[in-house]
């Protein structure tokens, strides 16, 4: 029955939806969530947020909806969060039992926060200046600098605070 709410007027109960919806990680909604995204008349926010659950949820057959939308759309928020979604599903949801085993022994600060991120955190043993330079360096892909805000955001120092706040002045949704 969730379908129904996103018909309402609501741009900001929407995102809400698709978010809850990702962080349940049920494949169940895959058909709903991929045709918000593929919905234009849906606000751009919604859509994002709807890419975004797929990735989180990390089912390798979404990566061809995701990659329609990843380099043809024209808002440049949904486009990058398609992008994201499926590096979040090819280098984390799908990787081989030795890399998940990394990622999740790396993945442990998300717990903390209790929620499904759109990337593990980069191992949060790297000094918070190169987490900072990581996360500020726009000649790497969206995902690894995410990795690197969210291996910031676990350490929840001063320092880290800072260098997420450096961050917030970059043009990438």
């Amino acid at each position: 029955m969730y379908i129904l709410a996103f018909s309402d007027p609501s741009a900001l109960l929407k995102h809400e939806l698709a978010y809850v919806l990702g962080q349940i990680r049920n494949p169940v909604a895959i058909p709903v969530l991929t045709g918000v995204l593929g919905d234009l008349k849906q606000d751009p926010m919604v859509r994002h947020e709807a890419g975004e659950a797929l990735g989180a949820i990390g089912c390798i057959e979404s990566i061809q909806v995701l990659q329609k939308y990843c380099h043809a759309d024209e808002d440049v928020a949904v486009r990058e969060t398609c992008e994201i979604a499926i590096d979040n599903i090819i280098k984390h949801h799908q990787a081989n039992e030795a890399e998940k085993e990394r990622l999740e022994a790396d993945s442990e600060g998300s717990l903390m926060f209790g929620s499904v991120d759109p990337a593990p955190p980069a191992k949060v043993l790297l000094p918070t200046v190169q987490l900072r330079e990581q996360l500020l360096d726009t000649s790497l892909a969206l995902f690894d600098r995410y990795k690197a805000m969210f291996a910031l955001r676990n350490q929840g120092t001063k320092e880290a605070v800072l260098a997420l706040c450096d961050g917030l002045d970059d043009d990438s949704a």
